[in-house]
């Protein structure tokens, strides 16, 4: 199975770079290495204009670094089975993976192969969206799951396969609200001591007129201080 390892598309989440530098150090055939936002790495910044994994499907004529940038990496994605794009968060408990809305099967099943059983499926502009073949793979900066050697041997274990049978049963979600930084303050939202993947009150979800269980993501997240989290319902 042919491999593309993502790194960098936020360029301070730290994961994606760490993982590229082992394969850098010790190549292996069939998987392949990309730093996404090489501008903002360089900077340590999330993204230099515009977040990159906000502006796909991008445009190869585009005046905007972001812009160009995410045309070709999309380009780039269909050279490969799977895409495996990382990601980090300051919010604990919070390793997940996303998909796309209309992605191929290959994208679940590389999920379930990983243990990643949370899946968040995204029907907003990101890569996962465009690039069916790829799975963003989000983890907590205090997770165990942080070690990027553990990545390294996933994902050659990964490329070896030609078929991938699920370690673990996924449990889909879908994005349903984004909470906002005067959400945060209006419901006074810290001292509701809100945990990622755990459901919030049925009183609080009436509260931002959404279905019941809901359940948080990103709370918190340093990365994004720009807004205070997420909420998701369950797909299955």
């Amino acid at each position: 199975m042919k491999v593309l390892v993502i790194g960098g598309m936020h360029g301070n989440e730290p994961l994606g770079l760490e993982v590229i530098k082992l394969f850098e150090k010790k190549p292996v055939d069939d998987v392949e290495t990309v730093y996404a936002n090489e501008e903002a790495i360089r900077n340590n910044s999330r993204f230099i204009k515009t977040d990159l994994n906000r502006s796909f499907p991008g445009n190869l004529k585009g005046k905007d670094y972001e812009t160009k940038r995410a045309a070709s990496l999309l380009k780039l994605c269909k050279r490969y089975d799977i895409v495996l794009d990382f990601h980090n968060t300051y919010c604990p408990n919070n390793d997940c993976a996303f998909v796309g809305n209309t992605a191929k099967n290959i994208a679940y099943q590389t999920a379930a192969f990983l243990k990643l059983k949370k899946v968040i499926v995204a029907d907003y502009d990101c890569i996962n969206k465009f690039a069916q073949n790829c799975i963003s793979v989000e983890i907590s900066l205090n997770s165990k799951r942080r070690n990027p050697k553990i990545w390294y041997k996933q994902i050659i274990n990964l490329s070896q396969r030609k078929s991938l049978k699920a370690a673990v049963k996924l449990q889909t979600y879908k994005f349903v609200y984004r909470i906002t930084l005067e959400d945060r303050d209006r419901f006074n939202l810290k001292s509701e001591n809100l945990r990622a993947f755990k459901p919030i009150t049925k009183k609080l979800a009436r509260s931002f007129k959404i279905k019941n269980p809901a359940y948080p993501i990103f709370i918190g997240d340093g990365y994004t201080p720009y807004n205070f989290g997420g909420l998701l319902n369950k797909l299955n």
